[in-house]
């Protein structure tokens, strides 16, 4: 089970990291964002190097946490019925401490470090209502937080964090991801899920094998997920050390007598825009984009998102700073944190 890191240390090291890659490392992000259980032969020809040359990179920037392999899956198959993003504002000299405490919380997903109304967002997954209750109250009570604002996520309608499906727009891969819907699953479902999310690479056979399934079994389940768009599997990493250098949540009020539903597909088309959630509270919805730079950005919010004609607001956080338990992400390294298989768990504690 990964632990949370030390943010001072984490930075340094993905410093270093970013300044390492190569081109040959974003192809290779690239195509996984695609599929991330996409046989190595097919990611070699793709790319136009060996097998072995793909393997062995692939290791290497899974070994050194620039991305993971990790299934993107319906919250609520996973056991996570409480899902919610909290505004904080926090007196300055706490944000980094305050940081630090919430990265060791297992049902934090990451923080953010913004700008705007609120100077810190945190994405929380947890197992129950009252979890979240508890989580907030404990939140409240950590030194220098002034207020916080709760939103609760009502229907997850789009979660793609696919950011290098460059002239795919409009493609089955661009319009990928996991939608919220009712879907049928059973306890083969969820054990191969959980199998997937200690190694999203695992093989049908070996995941069988664990699960005392045949491989065919395995094989079906996981189609029927991916056909119905309840699980993906691909690779995820924190935007801002792989080339993106421009991230915002937005807080999206539209105009009266909209179509909420609809303006969410549309909202879902526009690249970058990886995220799309119904929440409680003053706004529709909430969305994250990432973008490459600032301009891209601003023209995205102008162009994009601005010709929405069911958009009549637009709240803007930049992110400033993001900070994952890992830079697997927030699913890789935080949910499947949150997520108790064995059944209910106690809370983690703000200490």
């Amino acid at each position: 089970m990964p632990q949370p890191a030390n943010s001072t240390t984490l930075e340094a090291a993905l410093t270093q990291t970013r300044r390492e890659l190569e081109e040959l490392d974003y192809a290779l992000f690239g195509e996984l964002q695609r599929d991330g259980r996409m046989p190595f032969t097919t990611l070699a020809a793709r790319i136009g190097i060996s097998e072995a040359q793909v393997r062995r990179r692939t290791k290497s920037l899974l070994d050194a946490d620039v991305f993971a392999i990790v299934p993107i899956a319906n919250p609520r198959v996973v056991g996570l019925d409480a899902l919610g993003c909290i505004g904080l504002v926090v007196r300055g000299p706490y944000v980094a401490t305050v940081s630090e405490r919430l990265l060791a919380i297992p049902e934090v997903s990451f923080v953010v470090v913004t700008s705007g109304e609120f100077n810190m967002l945190v994405e929380v997954g947890c197992v129950s209502s009252v979890d979240l209750y508890q989580l907030v109250v404990n939140l409240r009570r950590l030194p220098g937080v002034q207020s916080s604002e709760t939103f609760v996520y009502l229907n997850v309608l789009q979660q793609k964090y696919q950011w290098m499906l460059e002239g795919d727009e409009g493609s089955d891969a661009a319009r990928g991801g996991v939608v919220e819907r009712s879907v049928a699953i059973d306890s083969h479902d969820t054990d191969i899920i959980r199998e997937l999310q200690r190694d999203g690479r695992a093989s049908f056979r070996d995941i069988g094998r664990r699960l005392g399934l045949s491989e065919r079994t395995v094989s079906s389940h996981y189609a029927r997920l991916v056909d119905e768009r309840a699980l993906q599997v691909i690779a995820v990493g924190n935007p801002l050390n792989l080339g993106f250098r421009a991230m915002a949540w937005l807080g999206i009020t539209l105009s009266e007598g909209a179509d909420l539903e609809r303006a969410a597909v549309m909202l879902g088309e526009v690249p970058g825009l990886d995220y799309v959630i119904v929440p409680s509270g003053r706004y529709d919805l909430l969305c994250e984009l990432v973008c490459r730079d600032s301009e891209e950005l601003l023209a995205t919010l102008d162009n994009r998102i601005g010709a929405v004609a069911e958009v009549a607001h637009v709240d803007t956080f930049l992110c400033l700073r993001v900070l994952y338990k890992s830079t697997a992400g927030a699913w890789g390294a935080g949910r499947s944190l949150a997520w108790a298989p064995g059944g209910r768990r106690e809370l983690g504690r703000l200490r």
